[in-house]
């Protein structure tokens, strides 16, 4: 039996559950795939069933995603932000920094460190090293902001870019929100060699958890990649896709589509149906038409219930977002995806497969959908869409720390345990984050004697 992979992850209760109904399986697979990912897995499905008709992709068809709209230059505009369909994992990291409001200092040395990223996306260069390498290109680099360009490298799609290390790129996979993660971080942290040894009983024991938890949590770390740009880095790699258009219409109201212009269209193949229903061929000839017809009809299924899942969700999303649309990124209003889940009617899982890998191409460019989730913390003290901004909450970082005792300076965990009280649970990992962009030391390093 193969040792079990991270990467990879084994097979659990809910795995084998879901092998039992393909179709569900099927529908959860291609509700998670992004549009370049899609349009592949659309080519290979019709590569193996003939009763799947695939029409190449084209702007002026029924099926655009921008049909009836008016072509205003505002909305030319937008659509022009788009990649070229052969950009780089470069390119493409690049292509997020247009729509976060830095300063160009700031900027220019996220995309310095884009430059230093190896092939897995890490960023394998030590402090020392990077400060080097900076100085032979003539840019002005410090220790806070680096410390910055860094948390703003790790905050772009996909997660895990911008990791020192394997570790360290799982650990930016993980959600600091989440219930079990804290046993997540153990095992990236301290088991990865044992259970690619398979040595599960004693991670159990170690954990103390049962096996049955610790499959949930392999599970979990299925989805993680341990080399996030190693697909993206290929040549000839995909360009980022826009799978939401968030565009004013033409009675300026905005209006949220899911943009179908770049994706095939599905159909099951009339000639494949016909010879299913002709009376004059063999039972078993329309019998092996009609299991193929059903299988090619599930993909046609999941294929629209994507996209209508999808429009759901992000019609939720920026049914709150009238502020950001008109005034940018600076009127945020953050969602959890709990919120979102409830309002719908949905798991939260659907929330979080439904979101991965997507992109929204808004008038301030082509962000993650992600994006409108990650800046919020849980707040008890915020109505609507649950959180506190993330700009806001690294204020009241700061303000915690200027109010410190300089000679018992606060620790990270300190910070977070102020925060919980002030009804913002963070992870400590977060507060360092925050600390870090903020330019401030440790504990150790800022204590004052004197």
């Amino acid at each position: 039996m193969p040792a079990p992979n991270p990467g990879l992850g084994l097979t659990t209760r809910v795995e084998q559950s879901l092998r039992l109904e393909p179709r569900l399986l099927q529908a959860i697979e291609v509700l998670q795939l992004a549009a370049g990912d899609l349009e592949g897995w659309l080519a290979e499905a019709a590569e193996k069933n003939q009763a799947l008709k695939v029409e190449a992709p084209g702007r002026d068809g029924p099926g655009s995603g921008t049909a009836g709209w008016e072509a205003t230059e505002r909305h030319d505009e937008m659509l022009r932000n788009l990649p070229d369909s052969g950009a780089s994992v470069v390119a493409q990291l690049e292509e997020q920094i247009t729509w976060l409001d830095l300063q160009e200092s700031h900027a220019e040395a996220v995309r310095f460190l884009i430059s230093c990223l190896d092939e897995s996306g890490y960023l394998s260069p030590s402090d020392d090293e990077l400060f080097a390498l900076a100085k032979q290109e003539g840019l002005e680099l410090d220790a806070s902001l680096l410390g910055r360009s860094i948390a703003t490298l790790q905050a772009l799609e996909p997660r895990g870019v911008g990791g020192r290390d394997m570790t360290e790129a799982l650990l930016l996979q993980l959600d600091p929100r989440a219930s079990d993660y804290g046993l997540l971080c153990r095992l990236v942290e301290e088991f990865l060699d044992e259970l690619a040894s398979n040595r599960m009983p004693g991670v159990a024991r170690a954990l103390g958890v049962e096996l049955e938890e610790l499959a949930g949590l392999l599970e979990e770390l299925r989805g993680l990649d341990p080399r996030p740009a190693a697909e993206l880095s290929s040549a000839g790699a995909p360009a980022l896709r826009a799978d939401v258009l968030v565009l004013p219409n033409e009675d300026g109201k905005w209006e949220v589509r899911v943009d179908r212009s770049n994706l095939p269209s599905v159909s099951l193949d009339p000639e494949l149906c016909a010879h299913a229903q002709d009376a004059s061929q063999t039972k078993a000839s329309r019998d092996w038409a009609r299991e193929r017809i059903e299988r090619a009809r599930w993909v046609v299924d999941a294929v629209h219930q994507r996209a209508d899942t999808l429009l759901r969700v992000a019609s939720e999303v920026f049914a709150d977002q009238r502020a950001f649309l008109e005034n940018g990124p600076g009127h945020l209003v953050p969602a959890t995806m709990s919120a979102l889940a409830e309002r719908l009617g949905l798991h939260v899982s659907t929330i979080s497969r439904t979101v991965a890998g997507k992109f929204v191409q808004t008038p301030f460019g082509l962000s993650p959908l992600r994006y409108f989730f990650q800046s919020a913390t849980p707040s008890s003290s915020v109505a609507g869409p649950e959180g506190t901004a993330r700009d806001d909450l690294r204020e009241i970082v700061r303000a915690i720390f200027a109010a410190e005792n300089c000679r018992e300076p606060l620790s990270d965990d300190d910070v977070a345990a102020e925060l919980a009280r002030r009804g913002h649970p963070v992870a400590r990992r977060t507060v360092a984050k925050y600390r870090g962009e903020l330019g401030l030391k440790s504990s150790y390093r800022r204590r004052e004697y004197l």
